[in-house]
């Protein structure tokens, strides 16, 4: 059973953050793929995105976080499940938001070939690298809140579960690469998320022997 409905459709003034997200996230990769991270400007990608480069800061706080934005509004699903979660089993209604995304994001090809390019310019570009850890620690931080503030959760127990969910959630992310990168047949976010929950359980099961 699914306990996480998702937000309503988003209005004109979210779809239009999100567009604006999008084009700016194209430019940026582009950009760095042609010119290096180190090279390319905010002004740069401002540019290339047709935006003024107070309109770029509206959106990003840097050039690297350009390609870490979240178009599809998949963070807040997150924060907005962690709020819905119940004191006895918080985490089921953050994987049903991730299944959800899972198989928004394999819907989505613009998307996934612009998240593989990003992942790919990671290996290269620790700058790319920290960023995206903030971003990730960031939300990991606002999923805990929600769970302690709205659900109830202890503060540990709410850090916890944001933390276990992250860590699958990069892990996952992680295997999607590689095997995209080794050319594996049939690769969709959403097997390679089955596979690496049967992992944890796998690994939580020899601890616990």
């Amino acid at each position: 059973m699914n306990t996480h409905r998702p937000s309503a459709t988003p209005n004109l003034r979210e779809r239009r953050r999100r567009e604006m997200a999008r084009s700016i996230a194209n430019a940026a990769v582009e950009l760095f793929e042609r010119n290096g991270v180190t090279a390319t400007t905010v002004e740069d990608i401002a540019a290339a995105a047709g935006i003024s480069r107070t309109t770029f800061f509206r959106h990003c706080p840097g050039k690297e976080a350009a390609v870490l934005v979240d178009d599809g509004g998949f963070e807040a699903e997150l924060v907005t499940a962690a709020e819905s979660s119940t004191t006895d089993n918080p985490r089921r209604a953050l994987d049903d938001a991730w299944n959800s995304m899972t198989d928004a994001f394999d819907a989505d090809p613009e998307g996934y070939d612009r998240f593989l390019r990003v992942r790919r310019l990671m290996k290269d570009n620790p700058s790319l690298v920290a960023a995206g850890l903030q971003r990730n620690a960031a939300l990991a931080e606002r999923i805990a809140q929600a769970l302690h503030d709205s659900a109830g959760l202890p503060q540990l127990d709410a850090h916890a579960v944001a933390e276990s969910f992250a860590a699958m959630m990069h892990l996952t992310f992680d295997e999607w690469v590689r095997r995209v990168d080794q050319k594996t047949a049939g690769v969709t976010l959403r097997t390679v998320h089955d596979d690496v929950v049967a992992a944890f359980a796998r690994a939580t099961q020899e601890r616990a022997s």
